[in-house]
């Protein structure tokens, strides 16, 4: 039996519902592979689905609606709606409540009357019967532009770099800022089914908005501000504690609930960074008072490297390493029990393989990008910002292009109009000559100052035409390719991609 594969595409719908889209085989496998996918989501506590059925060529129409009648029967659905031919004929087979179509324009002129809130769907078809107008229907909304997510990738990576740490490591994984963002509950939900340790947010907010959308995964929280902290306990979060302040305020939002166990913090600290941390001088407060009070365990001890990726900085980063261990050895001491350290990144983990202790924490890599050559090679890119040619245009020698006419024509060029510009998260330092996007495989320089919602790339020698897609991030350019044209950092050329900007992501099951 050949071994069915599924390329699934993820985005959010209309009031809050969540789409999974899957349009491909039609073998009765490959619809049981989708609805299992389906049925061990996170994110909805109500599933449904949309089903489209090609029978023609199948030896029995009638075996074939049975068998996947019985698959629905196994579920607990809020809505299925089903369409193929002649299938309105064996209803009997489909669950009670179950709406059959007999043809797929039918049902869509019947889907306005059902409400949709909240729930997980799965629009499933052939590609010979095609799903794009069912999913235009529900989708929340729709742009040329998209920023599109290969979960895929994003497992590959992980896979790498847990193959440079010993198997007994554990495994924290960083989804601050919606995953420098890329996303947050489908890239969570991605690494909480690889089985990772830990997710790392920046504050609480993040971390009750993942709990929120289902994930159960411990969530350490890096930055927990005063505010916060009724809800990161209600949400069973777990914070950075790097001040006596702030334990002492933990603490006491702590004895207001009656917890059968001690609760879990991490501590945080100072070894060379200078952000946020206890000092060495620090440490006999802060064990004085966590033998005082029990309610509190401290789950795990870390610090951050602060130049882990440039050779140069080694004695330091040695330095740095020798500090934590002999502080965190200190604080395990004091207080008598097992506590877990970490202080790789994932340029530490690279370098300094020797010093993993009991956690490493990924960030960046896990997203494709490391400042290493030989290991980039090993990592898959993951994000692609693309878009399309809103027009093409000639213009003659001395005519200039866009604001401030900071551009001007030296030869006839023809000029593409691209529909995304810097509210859209593309730096002004990008464009007049600096930098390009891709188009049909080829580079189309960036002409003119960049606009809030458009910008100009020549296309002078480039087979193209309006609708045809322009790359802006992904394997070319690349984040890195970028940050070092303008001058910054690949997680900032990342993050600045706006939330107006659609996210879609794929998955291969």
């Amino acid at each position: 039996m050949p071994i069915i594969r599924n390329d699934l595409v993820l985005f959010s719908g209309k009031k809050d519902t969540y789409l999974i889209c899957d349009e491909g085989s039609g073998e009765i496998e490959s619809y049981r592979k989708s609805l299992d996918y389906l049925s061990s989501q996170v994110w909805n506590k109500d599933c449904s689905v949309i089903l489209g059925f090609d029978v023609e060529g199948e030896s029995s129409c009638q075996s074939y609606y049975e068998q996947i009648g019985a698959i629905l029967r196994r579920m607990t659905l809020k809505h299925v709606f089903c369409y193929g031919q002649d299938i309105e004929k064996y209803a009997y087979a489909f669950p009670k409540g179950a709406v059959l179509y007999n043809s797929k324009s039918d049902m869509i002129d019947d889907l306005s009357k059902f409400d949709f809130e909240k729930e997980s769907m799965l629009i499933k078809a052939p590609a010979t019967m095609g799903i794009q107008d069912v999913i235009s229907f529900l989708q929340r909304r729709v742009h040329d532009t998209v920023y599109e997510i290969n979960l895929n990738a994003i497992e590959h990576n992980l896979s790498y770099l847990r193959s440079r740490i010993e198997p007994t490591t554990r495994v924290m994984c960083m989804v601050k800022a919606k995953s420098y963002g890329m996303g947050d509950v489908e890239i969570a939900t991605t690494l909480q089914r690889a089985g990772v340790d830990y997710l790392g947010v920046a504050y609480v907010d993040e971390g009750v908005n993942l709990r929120q959308w289902g994930i159960d995964t411990p969530i350490i929280v890096m930055n927990p501000e005063d505010s916060s902290i009724t809800s990161l306990i209600k949400y069973r979060l777990e914070p950075e504690i790097y001040s006596m302040r702030v334990l002492r305020k933990f603490s006491d939002e702590l004895e207001k609930y009656n917890f059968t166990q001690p609760y879990p913090v991490h501590i945080k600290m100072d070894t060379g960074m200078h952000r946020l941390g206890f000092s060495h001088a620090q440490l006999p407060e802060l064990i004085d008072f966590l033998r005082e009070h029990p309610h509190i365990k401290v789950g795990s001890t870390f610090s951050h490297l602060a130049a882990a990726e440039d050779p140069r900085e080694d004695e330091f980063t040695r330095s740095q390493l020798a500090r934590f261990e002999d502080m965190a050895n200190t604080l395990i001491g004091g207080v008598g029990y097992h506590i877990t350290r970490h202080i790789l990144n994932t340029s530490g983990i690279i370098r300094y393989a020797d010093k993993q202790y009991e956690m490493v924490r990924m960030g960046l890599g896990l997203y494709g990008y490391i400042p290493f050559y030989e290991i980039q090679r090993n990592l898959r890119c993951c994000a692609t910002l693309r878009t399309v040619i809103s027009q093409i245009r000639t213009l003659d020698a001395g005519e200039t292009v866009s604001y401030n006419r900071r551009y001007r024509v030296q030869n006839t060029s023809r000029i593409a109009t691209l529909p995304i510009g810097y509210a859209d998260g593309i730096s002004r330092l990008w464009g007049n000559g600096r930098g390009y996007v891709t188009i049909n495989g080829q580079k189309a320089t960036i002409v003119g100052s960049i606009c809030m919602d458009m910008m100009m790339v020549d296309v002078t020698g480039i087979e193209c035409n309006e609708g045809d897609t322009a790359v802006l991030i992904g394997r070319d350019p690349s984040a890195d390719v970028i940050a070092e044209e303008i001058g910054t950092i690949p997680y900032e050329v990342l993050i600045r991609v706006s939330d107006r900007v659609k996210r879609i992501y794929t998955l291969r099951i």
